[in-house]
């Protein structure tokens, strides 16, 4: 087989990817980068293909808020897929996002790119929707969380105009009649939205530029 033939080969021998991860803060499952790597790292192994990671691209942004600064790195990956055997070579450029209060967020960015460029490359059926941006019937119940403060409203204002989206329909999605109004929980699910639809608007520019 030629190394398309053997990219084609991985598709046929994974049908779907459980969510074996879970948010203990805000209680949803997803796919996790090491299932996903695992499953097709497994395959690609032995079919004599190795990814090689390259970093084209990498930004910082920080925000600073309620004591802490919150970093945002933004990368673009190139993922080359070598066939051992013949030394030919497929390569997938793919953005990414990290948010972190520490020193991760360049590794999350890196690890959320590699996590998409596999779903992506392969199509891999996980039941997730990154365009969906329905909230979760439970981050809109009463709950104890307290109103976000002005920095996390200016973040929220700068993610709708960054990704173009419409602010009525983000205050529509999670019943709120402000930003302002949005308490923690629903806050930090919003930001996760926001941020992926930035990421994949971010990819498909990188795409088109390459055109």
């Amino acid at each position: 087989m030629n190394l398309r033939q053997k990219l084609a080969e991985v598709r046929r021998r994974i049908g779907y990817i459980q969510k074996r991860g879970h948010n203990e803060r805000f209680n949803y499952s997803y796919v996790t980068a090491a299932d996903i790597a695992g499953s097709v790292g497994d395959i690609l192994a032995e079919l004599g293909v190795v990814i090689i990671p390259s970093l084209e691209n990498i930004t910082y942004e920080s925000t600073a808020g309620r004591g802490e600064t919150t970093r945002l790195a933004r990368v673009v990956m190139a993922y080359t897929f070598a066939d051992v055997d013949s030394g030919e070579e497929v390569v997938a450029k793919v953005a990414g996002q990290g948010l972190d209060v520490g020193d991760k967020a360049p590794y999350k960015a890196m690890t959320g790119a590699l996590k998409y460029a596999l779903l992506q490359s392969f199509l891999l059926a996980t039941g997730d929707d990154p365009e969906d941006e329905r909230v979760d019937s439970r981050l809109t119940s009463p709950s104890a969380d307290r109103p976000i403060g002005n920095e996390e409203v200016r973040e929220l204002e700068k993610l709708i105009g960054e990704t173009g989206t419409e602010p009525e329909r983000v205050l529509a999605y999670y019943k709120v009649a402000s930003l302002g109004e949005m308490t923690e929980t629903i806050y930090r699910r919003a930001l996760e939205v926001l941020n992926r639809k930035l990421a994949k608007r971010g990819q498909r520019e990188t795409v088109h530029a390459q055109d």
